[in-house]
């Protein structure tokens, strides 16, 4: 459910801003207002951006609200929008929306924040009045109308959304119109109302039988009512009308999801020799090849676009266009090709081609990736040392390539090592200290698992895998098993989908010898996600229940699935179960 409470009661906006306090604020029409920043004002801002990083959403809202009516100031007022909507608060979002609109009139962001609350909110009293007038407003009449379903959709009720989009459209006086045809049919797909939607857009290419953005309609929404005489539509239009490359790629695209690829790539081909120099049809059908497992075909494509790319790159000044990011698509893809092909070294290769700044380094660590797998784990690691990130957001995936490769080769030693040297170059962050956490278990470190969780969970209080993975580690041990339950049971408030932290919610109720619960939370988690590790618990709670029949039966199902898993191992071991 929506959090609703604890938000000021809504109240009616004054038709013209409160009066700011003198020698405070200054307001002049069209600008922002000027505040003098009293000791209150830096006061309430602090405490409520520090309350968002501690969790507490509606109160930093409600504060950020209050100033925003204080200070007369719109960008107050639109941060409080954005905290009431981060927790789902409708009518707190929209009372903000309404001081924002107050504060900015002209704003066209504000107005439409508006009316999209108050299409959510169920507040539909003048709402196809104030869309029409936009409409009005607007010069593009297709955009406008766009902007309008954009609005609407927030309804849940979708035929009177639907109606309300009709009464707009009459009152902008739009009515039989390109724009109106292809509005209705975007909203009727909208609200799953295939027929409708294909009835509205056949509408609008009839009106305009030149229209690309009709046909495309004509196609997309037509595919579900019937899609042969949608295809043959569509491949009319391409052939009166081949400019039209958007819909010549969308009607290539369903064909090959209808599973017709070589109808897909015979249309791609059609389009590359009338149009030569579109060379990105080159790479269109290289990854379709790809996709239908055409390797050959696929590589073929990939050279000749390589070669065209390349004299692209040679014959103009560098960075002047986009030669050097095409090339880093081919080149990864002709290394995907490479690996399938069980040709590592040439995936190398190719991607040591790779100079583009931003993709380089990405491609440097899959070459460690690929040394890795084949057991060459020193070469992978020699890789990643050698590399240069460009800033910490790649030096952090780097450490994290590191410490994944060294785990995989079980040199959890030399990977702890890395991950606390990074520790200290990275500050505060949480990515390097949960993977060390989870090490750290591994190793039996249980004093320092504990301490970088919990700095994790002081960085990122809604971090449910944290708090699952102290959690469980308390459980599996057998130790503060009260501790562990409410931390598990915090992830679970997160998270309360999530299989993993299911399973460890059956576990710890196990430990405390709550078998029902236990059952309970263990079959929801398996039943999300059948793994081994959650077959292995299920399997002891049914077993110590007395179901040993059922028991047997999931960790059968649960050898199937992974027989190599340690946990499913050790149980069956402990329970003189063969596999």
């Amino acid at each position: 459910m929506a959090q609703t409470d604890g938000h000021p009661p809504i109240q009616a906006v004054p038709k013209t801003p409160p009066a700011p306090q003198p020698d405070r604020i200054t307001l002049k029409a069209g600008e922002l207002p000027h505040v003098a920043l009293s000791a209150d004002i830096l006061y309430k801002f602090l405490a409520s951006e520090i309350a968002v990083q501690r969790g507490a959403i509606l109160p930093a809202a409600n504060t950020t609200l209050e100033l925003a009516r204080e200070t007369a100031d719109p960008r107050l007022a639109q941060r409080a929008v954005e905290l009431y909507a981060a927790i789902g608060d409708v009518q707190g979002a929209l009372q903000a929306a309404e001081v924002w609109v107050l504060n900015s009139p002209s704003d066209e962001n504000a107005q439409s924040t508006r009316l999209a609350l108050s299409a959510a909110a169920g507040k539909t009293a003048g709402l196809a009045q104030a869309l029409a007038k936009q409409v009005k407003a607007s010069a593009d009449k297709i955009e406008a109308l766009s902007r309008a379903i954009s609005v609407l959709r927030r309804m849940q009720d979708r035929q009177q959304a639907f109606q309300l989009l009709e009464e707009t459209i009459d009152l902008a006086q739009l009515k039989g119109t390109l724009a109106a045809y292809m509005a209705l049919a975007d909203m009727a797909q909208a609200a799953g109302d295939y027929e409708r939607a294909l009835v509205e857009a056949q509408k609008a290419l009839r009106l305009k039988p030149d229209s690309e953005d009709a046909a495309m309609r004509v196609l997309d929404y037509g595919m579900p009512v019937d899609a042969v005489a949608s295809l043959d539509q569509a491949r009319k239009f391409a052939r009166a009308y081949p400019k039209a490359r958007q819909l010549r790629l969308m009607l290539a695209g369903q064909l090959a999801e209808t599973g017709d690829v070589q109808g897909a790539l015979d249309e791609l081909e059609l389009m590359s020799a009338q149009y030569p120099e579109d060379f990105d049809l080159l790479f269109v059908r290289a990854q379709l090849a790809y996709q239908d497992n055409r390797l050959p075909e696929s590589r073929g494509l990939l050279l000749q676009y390589v070669d065209v790319q390349s004299q692209r790159q040679d014959a103009i000044a560098s960075g002047a266009s986009d030669a050097a990011a095409a090339l880093a698509d081919a080149y990864q893809l002709l290394a995907r090709i490479a690996q399938d092909q069980d040709d590592p070294d040439q995936a190398i290769a190719w991607l040591g081609r790779i100079e583009e700044p931003s993709a380089r380094y990405s491609a440097r660590l899959r070459q460690a990736t690929i040394r890795a797998e084949q057991g060459r784990i020193d070469e992978a690691v020699a890789m990643i040392d050698a590399a240069h990130p460009i800033d910490q957001d790649e030096q952090l995936i780097g450490v994290l390539t590191m410490a994944q490769i060294l785990r995989n080769a079980e040199r959890y030693e030399q990977a702890i090592e890395r991950l606390r040297q990074a520790d200290q170059e990275i500050v505060d962050s949480i990515e390097i200290k949960y993977e060390l956490g989870m090490l750290l278990e591994r190793q039996k470190q249980y004093g320092d698992m504990e301490k970088y969780l919990r700095e994790v969970i002081d960085l990122d209080p809604g971090y449910a895998h944290a708090y699952n993975a102290l959690g469980y580690s308390l459980a599996d041990r057998n130790v503060r098993l009260d501790e562990a339950y409410d931390l598990i049971y915090r992830a679970h408030q997160i998270l309360p989908e999530d299989p993993y932290i299911l399973d460890s919610l059956g576990w710890v109720k196990f430990r405390q010898g709550d078998n029902e619960q236990a059952e309970k939370y263990l079959r929801q988690a398996y039943e999300v996600k059948p793994e081994a590790e959650i077959a292995a618990h299920l399997g002891e709670v049914l077993w110590v229940m007395g179901e040993q029949d059922k028991a047997r039966d999931v960790w059968r199902e649960g050898v199937e699935l992974d027989a190599t898993n340690p946990t499913l191992k050790q149980t069956l071991e402990r329970f003189g179960v063969s596999q």
